[in-house]
C-alpha cells in the first residue's frame, strides 16, 4: 500500500483554517482512494499525545525538543519586546540541534513504516536542516521522495543575535534535497524566485459540494446569534490577529454608522481564534458597539459552510496573504468578497467582476464598498454568481486532488 506522509510543525484537533484544513481535506481524499496517510507533527506543550487519530487521520507527534513552543511564545509577544525576548528564548545552535532531533525521529519512523513520499508544509525552520542530517542516516533504498509546500509569503524573523533573516533562508540553502518545491500561488512563486528558490505553482482547491450556499443554513445561523433575517451580515473567518486586519473592524463599523440610521442593520460575524481576540472584544465593549459583533468558532467544514451561507459579504482586510483559502471557501458559497489589493488575492479576484479589492488599510475604501453592497442587491447578486463560477472553473478541490494523485505520490 502507498503510504503518504505530511509533516507540519503543529497540528491538533482544534486547528481549522489555512494549511491545517488543507491537510485534513487532502488526507481524507487520499484515504478514500485507498492510500494510507499519516500526519507527522511535533510534541508541544499543549499536545503531548504521541499517537492519536483526528477525524479519521492518524497523527504521530515526534519529540524534537521545545523550539516550536518557544517560537510560538516569541510570535505572541509584542513586536517592541521581541528583540530582548529573543536573547533569552533562543540559542545560536537551536536549528541544528532541533534538526538533528527531528532527523533521528524521522529515520526511526521511515525505517519502521517505509513511506513512499513525505510532503513538508510550511516547515521552514526545522525540516531543511532535518533533511540534511536525515539523508546521512538512511540507506539509499529506504529514502522516500521529499516535497516542500510553501503556503506563505516571505516574512523576516529575528535571530538570537538580533539580526533579521527571512524564513526562506534555510529552504534556499537546502532546496536540492527536495524532489520538488511547490508554491500555492504565482505570488509566492515570485517571492521564492527572488530568494533563489525554484518552485512550481499548484493552486489549492475547495470542495464545491461542501462549500455551497444554503438558505436553510442561513436561517439557522442567524437564529443562533439573534440576527434578523433583514440584517446585513459581514463575515470574517480565520485567525484573529492584527496581521489579518482585525484591528480595523471597530473603526470600519463606526464609519458605516455615520452614513445613516439604516446602517445599524449591519452586523459583523467573526469566526476563529487568535492572540488578538480578547483585545478586540474589549475594544468593542469600550466603543459600545459589541452588540453588533458576534464571535464563534467553526469546528468542521460543514460549520464553516453554514457561516458563509449566513452572510451577505465576506471581508478580508489582510496585510499579508499567499492566496487565501478562506476567500476561496467564501466564493464557493456564492458570497460577494472584499479583500486587500495584494498580489496573491488578485490571482483570485478581478476587481468589479467577481469581487472587490481595496488598498491595504484603506478604511474609507472598505467602508465605501461595504456600503455599496449593503444598498445594492443587484450588485451583490452579480458578484455572487461570478464568485461561484471562478471556483468551479479554476479552484475546485477535485481538480487539485486528481493532479496530486497523478503527479505527487512518487
Amino acid at each position: 500500500m502507498t503510504i503518504i506522509v505530511f509533516f507540519i510543525e503543529r497540528f491538533n484537533k482544534n486547528d481549522i483554517g489555512g494549511v491545517k484544513s488543507y491537510l485534513r481535506r487532502i488526507a481524507k481524499y487520499l484515504i478514500d482512494n485507498e492510500r494510507k496517510v499519516i500526519i507527522l507533527t511535533q510534541l508541544t506543550r499543549n499536545d503531548q499525545e504521541k499517537e492519536t487519530v483526528i477525524e479519521g487521520i492518524p497523527v504521530i507527534r515526534l519529540d524534537c525538543g521545545d523550539l516550536v513552543d518557544r517560537i510560538e511564545n516569541f510570535s505572541n509577544t509584542p513586536t517592541e519586546d521581541r528583540l530582548q525576548l529573543a536573547k533569552s528564548l533562543f540559542n545560536d545552535n537551536d536549528l541544528e540541534t532541533t534538526g538533528l532531533k527531528l532527523a533521528g525521529e524521522l529515520a526511526e519512523f521511515i525505517n519502521k513504516n517505509k513511506p513512499q513520499v513525505i510532503h513538508f508544509h510550511n516547515s521552514y525552520f526545522i525540516s531543511p536542516y532535518a533533511l540534511y542530517f536525515l539523508k546521512q542516516r538512511l540507506n539509499t533504498y529506504t529514502i522516500p521522495s521529499f516535497y516542500f509546500w510553501t503556503h506563505s509569503p516571505p516574512m523576516n524573523i529575528i535571530l538570537p543575535d538580533g539580526k533579521e533573516d527571512s524564513i526562506y533562508s534555510a529552504l534556499g540553502s537546502f532546496q536540492n534535497l527536495f524532489k520538488g518545491i511547490f508554491s500555492v500561488s504565482l505570488s509566492v512563486r515570485d517571492y521564492l524566485l527572488k530568494a533563489g528558490i525554484n518552485s512550481k505553482v499548484k493552486y489549492l482547491g475547495v470542495d464545491t459540494e461542501v462549500f455551497v450556499k444554503s438558505d436553510e443554513k442561513r436561517t439557522q445561523i442567524r437564529e443562533k446569534f439573534g440576527i434578523s433575517e433583514h440584517a446585513f451580515v459581514v463575515l470574517y473567518t480565520g485567525r484573529i490577529i492584527k496581521e489579518k486586519g482585525l484591528d480595523l473592524f471597530p473603526t470600519i463599523y463606526k464609519e458605516l454608522l455615520k452614513k445613516g440610521d439604516s446602517y445599524v442593520k449591519i452586523h459583523f460575524l467573526i469566526a476563529g481564534e487568535g492572540r488578538y481576540k480578547e483585545e478586540l472584544i474589549e475594544t468593542l465593549k469600550q466603543e459600545k458597539i459589541d452588540n453588533h459583533f458576534h464571535f464563534t468558532v467553526a469546528e468542521t467544514e460543514e460549520n464553516l459552510a453554514a457561516l458563509y451561507s449566513s452572510a451577505d459579504c465576506f471581508l478580508l482586510p489582510t496585510r499579508r496573504e499567499a492566496l487565501g483559502l478562506s476567500l476561496l471557501e467564501a466564493m464557493s458559497c456564492s458570497l460577494p468578497c472584499l479583500a486587500t489589493d495584494l498580489t496573491g488575492v488578485k490571482e483570485i479576484i478581478t476587481h468589479g467582476k467577481n469581487g472587490i479589492i481595496f488598498p491595504k488599510d484603506n478604511i474609507a475604501e472598505i467602508v465605501r464598498w461595504i456600503s455599496a453592497l449593503f444598498s445594492n442587491k443587484n450588485m451583490r447578486g452579480d458578484l455572487a454568481l461570478q464568485t461561484r463560477i471562478t471556483i468551479t472553473e479554476k479552484f475546485s478541490a477535485e481538480n487539485h486532488y486528481r493532479n496530486f494523485m497523478r503527479r505527487l505520490l512518487t
